[in-house]
């Protein structure tokens, strides 16, 4: 059982995102609790998946602290703000 298990989660692993996606439908399905049915609905797989696309472009930030993050927030909008002012 444990190698067919292995198998199926490297099979898995291979597929596209859109595939994953499908299967997931899928498996929804069957059997999803109650309380991770949010999960699975189109809205948040699709934030899941800018989530990844972002991600894998690098485009996120790491702070050591809430204040580090509220301030580079603050600074980027300010930044916008004088793009729009030219």
């Amino acid at each position: 059982m444990a190698a067919n298990l292995d198998r199926l989660i490297k099979e898995i692993k291979s597929l596209s995102s859109e595939e994953k996606y499908e299967l997931a439908r899928r498996l929804n399905e069957e059997a999803v609790f109650d309380d991770q049915s949010w999960f699975w609905t189109p809205e948040w797989q699709a934030a899941e998946k800018e989530a990844d696309d972002d991600i894998a472009a690098g485009r996120v930030y790491r702070y050591d602290n809430v204040d580090d993050l509220i301030r580079s927030v603050r600074d980027r909008k300010n930044r916008e703000q004088e793009k729009c002012d030219l």
